[in-house]
């Protein structure tokens, strides 16, 4: 393997280091990273000096090579070049022309000369790369990084990072940023969703600040309490077993007394000591944790209070995530880890004859928490209007007008990999808000939560609904509409069209818990197809109990063999029979339900429906998704799936198929869709053979259509008769003259042509009802 697939680039959590992390590593990777003295060439060693520094501060920068001559310096040894060479090209390839000059620039973020961080001293703390041709666009961005006391130490500023979450210059600088995001004179206009600042059924106090004997306790409000509260967001990790001897301290109907009156701290789980820490050095009184403050062992509180959820962690003040946490006995404020620097590094000559080394990033970092990981967190996390994260090296602030970030300004830029519920969605001014008022904006914020939801786990498989009822709650109110099942009236037949990637397909479902059509029916990872660009199938009706949908549909054997191949199959779990088999249901071929149709990304339009058993009169179990070709022209959407042949010639011979689906999905025309006209198309015979003089006429067991190349096609006939030009086939949108002009389109030589129609029996069903 070249050396150049070996260079990290990215800011990643460091895993820890194994037992012998101090022995000399005789791995090939970190080979490549030993270099010889004179790695860099001159332009690449002119950065990292003070003459470079100026360059660097300067309005014009430090011009650097085109491409031309960094590709020629990179394949000469340079490891600067190598390194610019390979981050450019994993997304701004095509943007560098060979004689285009890169430009850097040397930047400090937006805070990092905040009063919270101080005035820092002149230096390299990032660079970032511009072409000529493009001024304005950074193809480019580096972070150096270097060890304190190492001569290149003046000119690189960013040190490797030891993690420092509790000191009092941390909390001192997010208390700062706590008091300017909820200022009562010029507070964060974002971020003020969450005033009512009324407390939940039960907190804990913490104590009164100031007060030299901080007690801790359980409060029950039974009336409306005002006063600014926390929120933990936390793991609980794997919980001991029953019969273990030592128990976490848990509310309990039989222990709600014993906390009312008094808690011994150190009884507690050791992130929930953290957080009463972190409520008190931060000021506040109260603290709102779940396994305090919900009665665990009665089912009916933990539903009244898991449905208020959405309100407790969005009206929090803060909430407080043990985002490095795995389990709530481990705690999140005294984790070891090594200090953080990244992987690559270049050594650097000094005028004066020593060497410096420099390691480099090339990208934000982007932490990996296992708090990201919980289902339960994700509603947390989306809810809260401001966030204090406990990281792998920081603590971090997020709210809704300020970017993930270090309380301090200092360490890392950081990278957010989770997408925020827009807070102005949850606007109940008069005045519309900024995103969320478009069913576009509402459909693609769902399917967001559930595609990130149910990336995550679940201690409990039976919460998959559950936890995030919170999030439905809320949108269930600003949204006016019903969510049945993690899918919203409104826009059913839209969120039908979920999958299961075929690397995550499950071998059960659980209908105890949902129906079939229900992606909360099934474990894990969900995805969706794409928002259908045309609806085919209606909603009758729809309720906890079934869907009974208005649609069309066709019996898997029944599609003709040589278009098998176009369509795509997902089954939702590994063996779809077994589930059948497991319900006492005979296996049985699956039959495609039409949805409608989504537009892909290179503008070609599949057809999308869902693929169901019958497992009584007209009733129907999703068993998973059908996806097949659909004809880019959009002007032929009515003509469904009619093909041409000319005269004479094999039926296979189809110049081409027209329109809104395959012909395997067309609703036959021959053998079905003519019967009801037919007694009244006899009465009109006669007149319809004077009308048709000069066509010669023919009959086949398909029963083909004959008509005349372009112009206005008068008539139709099948082997039942025939319909005039004005009036569409019965059961279809399709006139006689629509094909006239399709053959127009066509542009086909001036002979007869035969329209056939390849699809049968595809079924419209009055009432269809999916479990």
């Amino acid at each position: 393997m070249g050396e150049e697939a070996s260079i990290p680039v990215g800011q990643k959590r460091q895993r820890p280091e194994s037992p012998d992390a101090d022995r000399p590593d005789p791995s090939p990777r970190k080979r490549t990273q030993k270099t010889a003295p004179d790695a860099l060439c001159t332009s690449c060693a002119l950065v990292f000096s003070r003459r470079g520094l100026e360059h660097l501060s300067s309005p014009n920068g430090f011009r650097h090579r085109t491409r031309a001559e960094c590709t020629a310096s990179g394949n000469a040894g340079c490891r600067l070049c190598k390194f610019i060479l390979l981050v450019v090209s994993k997304e701004n390839d095509e943007n560098w022309a060979s004689g285009d000059r890169l430009t850097f620039r040397n930047f400090r973020s937006a805070h990092s000369t905040s009063t919270v961080s101080g005035t820092q001293l002149p230096g390299i703390y990032g660079l970032k790369g511009t072409l000529e041709s493009e001024p304005d666009k950074c193809i480019i961005t580096i972070y150096p990084f270097a060890k304190k006391g190492s001569p290149i130490g003046d000119i690189v500023r960013r040190r490797p990072l030891h993690r420092d979450v509790r000191s009092g210059k941390v909390f001192a600088a997010a208390q700062s940023l706590i008091k300017e995001c909820m200022s009562l004179e010029k507070p964060h206009q974002r971020c003020r969703y969450s005033r009512d600042t009324v407390l939940p059924t039960r907190v804990l106090d913490v104590g009164k600040p100031g007060d030299p004997h901080l007690a801790l306790k359980l409060r029950v409000n039974e009336t409306e309490t005002n006063a600014p509260c926390l929120a933990l967001s936390y793991c609980w990790g794997k919980q001991p077993k029953p019969t273990a001897p030592v128990q976490p301290v848990l509310l309990r109907r039989d222990t709600l007394q014993d906390l009312v009156g008094d808690i011994r701290l150190e009884s507690l789980q050791q992130s929930i000591q953290d957080a009463v820490f972190v409520t008190r050095k931060l000021g506040f009184r109260y603290l709102w944790v779940d396994a305090l403050c919900i009665i665990q062992d009665c089912n009916i509180d933990k539903d009244r209070e898991i449905s208020q959820m959405a309100s407790i962690y969005k009206n929090a003040a803060i909430t407080i995530a043990a985002s490095c946490s795995e389990n709530a006995k481990d705690g999140f404020l005294l984790k070891r880890t090594k200090p953080y620097r990244p992987n690559y590094e270049i050594p650097i000559p000094m005028p004066n004859g020593q060497r410096g080394t420099v390691y480099l990033s090339a990208e934000a970092y982007e932490p990996e928490h296992p708090l990201d990981k919980r289902g339960w967190t994700l509603q947390e996390f989306m809810l809260s209007s401001r966030m204090l994260m406990f990281s792998d090296y920081e603590l971090l602030w997020q709210c809704k007008e300020v970017d993930l970030r270090s309380v301090t300004g200092r360490g890392l830029e950081y990278l957010q990999p989770l997408e925020a519920l827009p807070w102005t969605v949850f606007d109940d001014d008069d005045e519309e808000p900024d995103f969320g008022n478009l069913d576009s904006d509402r459909l693609y914020l769902w399917k967001t939560i559930v595609q990130q939801y149910t990336e995550r786990k679940l201690t409990d498989p039976g919460d998959r609904l559950r936890a995030i009822r919170g999030i439905t709650t809320e949108l269930e109110m600003l949204w006016r509409d019903s969510n049945i099942y993690g899918l919203w009236a409104k826009w059913f037949i839209q969120l039908l069209t979920w999958y299961k990637p075929q690397i995550d397909r499950k071998r059960k479902r659980c209908l105890g818990r949902a129906p079939s059509w229900s992606w909360a029916s099934l474990d894990g990872v969900i995805r969706y197809e794409g928002t259908l660009w045309t609806e085919d199938a209606k909603v009758k009706s729809l309720t906890v109990s079934a869907a009974e949908l208005t649609c069309r549909m066709l019996e898997e054997d029944e599609i003709i063999e040589e278009k098998s191949h176009t369509i795509s199959e997902r089954p939702d779990l590994v063996d779809p029979n077994a589930e059948l088999r497991q319900n006492g249901l005979q296996e049985r071929a699956a039959e495609y339900l039409l949805l409608g149709t989504v537009k892909g990304g290179d503008g070609v339009e599949k057809g999308i429906g869902l693929l169901v058993v019958d497992v009584g009169t007209r009733v129907y179990r999703r068993v998973g998704l059908v996806v097949f070709p659909f004809r880019k022209r959009k002007k032929f959407r009515e003509w469904c799936g009619l093909g041409v042949i000319a005269d004479h010639v094999a039926k296979e011979d189809v110049l081409e198929i027209l329109g809104f689906l395959t012909s395997e999905w067309v609703q036959t025309l021959t053998d079905r869709a003519l019967v009801a006209k037919r007694q009244e198309a006899k009465a009109a015979e006669a007149e319809a053979a004077r009308r048709l003089a000069g066509v010669k006429r023919k009959r086949d067991d398909s029963g083909t259509f004959l008509m005349r190349n372009g112009g206005v096609v008068d008539m139709v006939m099948d082997s039942g008769g025939f319909c005039p030009a004005d009036d569409p086939i019965p059961g279809t949108p399709i006139q006689p003259r629509h094909i006239g002009k399709a053959f127009d389109e066509l542009q086909l030589p001036p002979k007869k042509y035969t329209a056939m129609v390849t699809g049968r029996r595809l079924r419209q069903l009055k009432r269809l009802r999916i479990f």
